[in-house]
């Protein structure tokens, strides 16, 4: 009669095979919020350049808000001040996200954009004006861990 089952040596092959895998896929484990600012800062790109395409086809001025530590709501929100009253983003005056329908807000002290940090411009937020320029010049954002930079450059409001 013949039984089933693995032999020592194929056991001690699979167990060797897994080890070898672990090995290479440990250190890739480490960079998991490396990946995720370099997801966040693409999309951050993504966002300014949706904000200064608002503030050109609409004709005002739009800003994008960032909130960074030791904010208790660290991120970015886009808004307008469309009543021209001086305060940017009441009710009606935040830009919807083409993407989710909802207000263009990201938070990132949740979620995958935990321990991601973006520096703060001057002022805490970059202007457009309705030309699609920064209304304050140049701004140069720094997103870490990974250091990823976000350039609006002063005179053209390219977003590199």
């Amino acid at each position: 009669m013949r039984s089933s089952g693995f032999t020592l040596i194929e056991l001690v092959m699979v167990l060797v095979l897994i080890g070898i895998i672990a090995v290479f896929a440990a250190p890739k484990l480490g960079s998991i919020t490396s990946t995720n600012a370099s997801v966040f800062a693409d999309k951050f790109r993504s966002d300014i350049r949706y904000a200064q395409a608002l503030a050109m086809t609409q004709t005002m001025r739009y800003r994008v808000y960032i909130n960074t530590a030791p904010s208790p709501n660290p991120g970015y929100i886009v808004v307008n001040d469309a009543n021209g009253n001086g305060i940017w983003g009441e009710a009606g005056e935040v830009a919807l996200d083409p993407a989710g329908g909802g207000p263009l807000s990201v938070a990132l002290n949740a979620g995958q954009y935990a321990g991601i940090t973006v520096s703060t411009p001057a002022g805490g937020y970059i202007e457009f004006d309705s030309l699609g320029a920064p209304t304050g010049g140049g701004v140069v954002l720094t997103v870490s861990p990974g250091g990823s930079v976000i350039t609006i450059t002063e005179t053209t409001g390219a977003v590199n």
